[in-house]
């Protein structure tokens, strides 16, 4: 009965051609994972734009969402510290009083930023009672830490407090603004 097998060569010969065929295909793993994680971090923002308008028109009251950790609103485009959506009956933004924290977004990975513009150039966003912007339409941006405009994420804001996520019209990859100018970062 001969004894079946394989040959040190042909174990070679597979090992090499399995580690080339991974080598091709880690790049694209790792895009893939980019291009998950900026969903997911979009996807996260847009969850809370949403959440603010809601508690705001369900509790008749002012929403904030702002850059913020520790229920204290921080300066312009630190949303990569956190994110904080609290009921503000006094408008201040600050939580103090009867207001109270509906989410929390935790800190981003290092690298990873929001950058918030709108009319009035504020750096927080404010729901009124009706649930429309304390007239801040603007643009909530992403950008990866490698600032990839293929994994650069918008959404866009209107003055009534409906939320769009920036198209790719033109299908080549990267996202465009309002305006139809691709995102960069």
């Amino acid at each position: 009965m001969p004894v079946t097998g394989f040959s040190l060569t042909e174990v070679i010969v597979t090992l090499a051609i399995a580690a080339v065929l991974f080598g091709m295909a880690a790049p694209s793993f790792n895009d893939l994972i980019a291009a998950e994680r900026a969903t997911q971090r979009i996807n996260a923002m847009v969850g809370a734009v949403q959440l603010a308008r809601t508690v705001a028109l369900s509790h008749q009251t002012t929403t904030t969402l702002c850059p913020g950790t520790d229920d204290v609103c921080l300066g312009a485009n630190l949303w990569h510290e956190g994110t904080l959506v609290f009921a503000d009956h006094n408008g201040n933004r600050r939580v103090d009083g009867d207001d109270f924290i509906a989410a929390r977004l935790p800190k981003l990975r290092p690298g990873e930023r929001f950058y918030w513009r709108s009319f009035r150039n504020r750096s927080y966003l404010q729901f009124t009672a009706r649930g429309y912007t304390d007239w801040q339409n603007g643009h909530l941006q992403y950008c990866p830490p490698d600032g990839d405009p293929r994994f650069a994420r918008q959404i866009i804001l209107n003055a009534q407090g409906r939320v769009r996520r920036a198209p790719d019209r033109n299908g080549d990859g990267i996202q465009e603004d309002a305006q139809g100018r691709p995102l960069a970062c």
